[in-house]
C-alpha cells in the first residue's frame, strides 16, 4: 500500500481515510465523485478554487482525496502554510516538476491528520496570516499553478481576506452539492463504514441518521456526526440503541473539538470572553444583536459608572460643566468599537451553524469568564440609557423603535438609529425586553411632558404613547389605543405579546378607565391574538369590569381567551349568571381547550351544558346556526375520542 502525504491511502482503485479510528481505516465511498471531477477539472484549467461549506460536511476529505490523486499523477502539492524558508525552497524546485498545486486546509493540513478533527491552532493561523496565504496563492497563479483552499463558512465569512478570495478564486460551496445527492444514503454509508472499521459486521444506521438530519437541516456536522455515531455504535458492541442518546454522545465528543477551535479563534482570553459573553449567549438562543450594540456591551459596567457620575453632576458652574464634558468624552470612547475585538464581536452576534450552536451550548458554560446567569436585558438597557446622554435625539428614536416593534414595521431598521436596535430587518426579543424592562425606557430618558392628541395615524399615535405615561392619557386616547391594538392583532396575532411588553400600562389603564368600546376591542384582541401567560390577571380584571356593565359579548371573548391560557382552572371559568349565550359560548371555549389537552370526558359535560344553554335562547344574544353547528361537531369529536378510552 502506498500512502499520500495528506492522510489518504490508496489500495488499488480504493481510497481510505487513515487514523480516524485508532489505527483502523474507513473507506471513502463514491458519493463525492461528481464533486471531485468538477474540482479536478477546474484546477487543471489553472483556476484556483475555494471549497467552502459547513463544518463537518466532508470538505477536508474531498480536498485530501484530490490532493492524493494529484500526487499520484506526479503533481507537487505545496502546503501554503509552511514557513518562509521552506516555501522559498519549494519555489526554487517548482520548475523541476511537470505540474503543481497549492493547497491549504486551515483545519488540518499536517501529515496524517484526521480530517474529521479540526486543528484550532491552524485555524487561528489562518485568521491572523490569511493575507500571506492568499499572496502565496496569487504568486503561484502567476506561475500557472492553481490553489485549492478549504474553508468552513465562519473562517471564510469572518476572514479579512474574504474579498480577496471572492475576487481571485472560484467559490464552490459543498452544501449546494450535498442538496442534490441522496444524503440519507450517503450518511448511512459513512456510519456503517466507520462501524465496520471497528468490527461491526452489520450496523443499523437508519434511526440515527434520520434523527441527525432532523437536528441539522443546514447540513452542518452531518458527516462528522455520522462518523462519530458509527464509532460509538461499535464501541457499544453494535447493540440496539436510542438514536437521541447515541447522538448526544457523538455531539459531546465533537463539541469539545469545536469549543477549543472557537475559543482559540475568538475568545482566547478572559477579557475577550467577557466582551462577547452576552451577544454570544443570545446568538446561541437564536437572538442576534446588532453589532453596534454588541460593541459597547463589552464596557457595560464602565458605562454604568459614568452614567451614575453624570446623574450627580449639575453643570451650574464652569468647573462642573467641564467635569461633565470629560465624563461624556469617556462615555463616547466606551461606545467605540475595540479594533482587537471587532471580528470576535461580529462572529458572536452572527447566526451559527447548527452543529456549532449545539456544541457551544454544551461547552460554553465551562469557560470561567462567561457568565450564563446575567440578565441580558438589564445590560442592554444600561447601554441604551447612555445613548441619550451622548445624543439627546435618541430619546425620540426610542419611541420610534417601540412603536415600530409593536406595529410590526421594519422601516425603522433602515434608518440611522436602526444600527443600535435591529438585526437584519427585525428587532431582537432581547432588545424589546431591554426597552420594556420594568417600564418603557422612554419614561426614564424623555423628560418633556407630552399630552397625546390621539388624532394621528397608528404609527404616530403609538410613538406619542411610547413617550407618555398611560396615567396621563384621556379616555379617548385609551379607546384609540384599544382600537389600534385590535387592528394590529387581527393582522399579526403574535403582536399581542409585544404590546404586553411595551405598552402594558396602556392595557391596564384601558381596562380600568376605558369606555365600553375600548373594553370590547381589548377582549377581541385577546380572543383573536395569542395571549401571553402574563395576560391572566388582565383578563380577569377585564371580565370583572365588563360583567359590571353587563356586556356579555365582551365577557365571553375575555373568558374564552382566559380558557386558552389557564389549563388548570378551566372548570372554574363558567359564569353563574342568568346569561344563556354567555354560558354556552364560554362552555364551548373551555371544552375546546379541554379537547386539545385530551380531557374528553370533562369536555363532553361542558358541551352538554353549552348545547342546553344555546338552545334555551337568550333574547339579548341569539346564537347563530354556525355556532350551533360548531358545538355539535365538537361534541361528536369529543364523544368519539372518549369512547376510544372507555373500558
Amino acid at each position: 500500500m502506498s500512502t499520500s502525504l495528506l492522510g489518504i491511502a490508496r489500495e488499488g482503485d480504493e481510497f481510505y481515510v487513515l487514523n480516524i479510528t485508532d489505527n483502523y481505516k474507513a473507506r471513502l465511498v463514491h458519493w463525492f465523485k461528481d464533486l471531485e471531477e468538477r474540482l479536478v477539472a477546474t484546477l487543471k484549467t489553472g483556476t484556483s478554487v475555494a471549497l467552502v461549506g459547513p463544518h463537518g460536511s466532508g470538505k477536508s476529505v474531498v480536498a485530501r482525496t484530490i490532493a492524493a490523486k494529484f500526487v499520484g499523477e506526479y503533481y507537487a502539492v505545496i502546503d501554503l502554510g509552511v514557513d518562509t524558508v521552506t516555501f522559498d525552497n519549494l519555489l526554487e524546485i517548482l520548475h523541476e516538476v511537470p505540474n503543481a498545486m497549492g493547497f491549504y486546509d486551515p483545519l488540518g493540513i499536517t501529515l496524517y491528520d484526521n480530517p474529521l478533527v479540526p486543528r484550532a491552532e491552524l485555524a487561528t493561523t489562518w485568521m491572523r496570516r490569511c493575507r500571506i496565504i492568499i499572496d502565496r496563492a496569487l504568486y503561484l497563479n502567476t506561475r500557472e499553478t492553481p490553489t485549492l483552499l478549504v474553508l468552513p463558512y465562519d473562517l471564510f465569512r469572518h476572514s479579512i481576506c474574504r474579498q480577496q478570495i471572492e475576487k481571485n478564486m472560484k467559490i464552490i460551496d459543498i452544501a449546494e452539492y450535498m442538496r442534490h445527492i441522496d444524503l440519507s444514503t450517503v450518511l448511512r454509508e459513512v456510519f456503517s463504514s466507520h462501524a465496520a472499521a471497528l468490527g461491526c459486521r452489520k450496523s443499523s444506521p437508519d434511526a440515527y441518521i434520520e434523527y441527525l438530519l432532523k437536528r441539522h437541516n443546514d447540513l452542518s456536522g452531518v458527516f462528522a456526526l455520522a462518523a462519530y455515531g458509527g464509532r460509538l455504535y461499535a464501541k457499544q458492541r453494535c447493540a440496539a440503541y436510542k438514536p437521541e442518546s447515541l447522538y448526544q454522545d457523538a455531539l459531546l465528543q465533537l463539541s469539545k473539538i469545536y469549543y477549543e477551535l472557537y475559543q482559540e479563534l475568538f475568545f482566547p482570553t478572559c477579557r475577550a470572553a467577557r466582551a462577547i459573553s452576552i451577544p454570544l449567549l443570545l446568538s446561541l438562543q437564536g437572538q442576534h444583536l446588532p453589532v453596534e450594540l454588541a460593541h459597547p456591551l463589552a464596557n457595560v459596567d464602565q458605562i454604568a459608572r459614568r452614567l451614575s457620575i453624570l446623574n450627580k453632576i449639575t453643570p451650574t458652574t464652569e468647573a462642573a460643566a467641564l467635569a461633565r464634558e470629560e465624563v461624556l468624552e469617556e462615555l463616547r470612547t466606551l461606545y467605540m468599537p475595540q479594533e482587537e475585538l471587532n471580528e470576535a464581536v461580529r462572529w458572536a452576534v452572527a447566526p451559527k451553524e447548527s452543529v456549532i450552536k449545539e456544541s457551544l451550548k454544551l461547552t460554553i458554560k465551562e469557560h470561567p469568564c462567561v457568565s450564563i446567569h446575567e440578565n441580558p436585558a438589564q445590560k442592554i438597557r444600561i447601554v441604551y440609557r447612555g445613548l441619550p446622554a451622548l445624543r439627546p435625539e435618541y430619546s425620540l428614536d426610542f419611541a420610534k423603535v417601540i412603536a415600530a416593534a409593536a406595529l410590526g414595521k421594519n422601516d425603522i431598521c433602515r434608518e440611522e438609529v436602526g444600527k443600535y436596535f435591529c438585526s437584519g430587518d427585525a428587532v431582537p426579543q432581547a432588545v424589546v425586553e431591554a426597552l420594556a424592562l420594568g417600564r418603557r425606557i422612554t419614561l426614564e430618558t424623555y423628560t418633556v411632558i407630552l399630552t397625546p392628541r390621539c388624532v394621528e395615524d397608528d404609527y404616530e399615535l403609538m410613538k406619542q404613547f411610547a413617550l407618555t405615561d398611560a396615567r396621563r392619557a384621556s379616555a379617548v386616547c385609551l379607546e384609540k389605543f384599544a382600537e389600534v391594538l385590535y387592528r394590529t392583532v387581527l393582522q399579526r396575532p403574535e403582536a399581542l405579546d409585544m404590546f404586553y411588553k411595551l405598552y402594558q400600562d396602556y392595557i391596564e389603564a384601558a381596562i380600568v378607565r376605558g369606555t365600553p368600546q375600548a373594553l370590547r376591542n381589548l377582549a377581541l384582541a385577546h380572543y383573536f391574538g395569542a395571549p401571553p401567560r402574563g395576560a391572566e390577571d388582565m383578563l380577569k380584571r377585564l371580565v370583572n369590569t365588563a360583567s359590571a356593565l353587563e356586556d356579555f359579548k365582551t365577557v365571553a371573548a375575555a373568558l374564552s381567551s382566559l380558557a386558552s391560557i389557564t389549563a388548570d382552572e378551566t372548570g372554574r371559568l363558567l359564569p353563574s349568571c342568568d346569561c344563556p349565550f354567555l354560558k354556552a359560548f364560554v362552555a364551548y371555549s373551555i371544552a375546546r381547550r379541554l379537547v386539545e389537552l385530551g380531557h374528553h370526558q370533562e369536555a363532553l359535560k361542558l358541551l352538554k351544558t353549552a348545547l342546553t344553554e344555546a338552545k334555551r335562547g337568550d333574547p339579548r344574544h341569539e346564537p347563530t346556526p354556525q355556532f350551533i353547528q360548531e358545538l355539535e361537531e365538537l361534541y361528536r369529536e369529543a364523544a368519539l375520542e372518549a369512547s376510544k378510552v372507555s373500558p
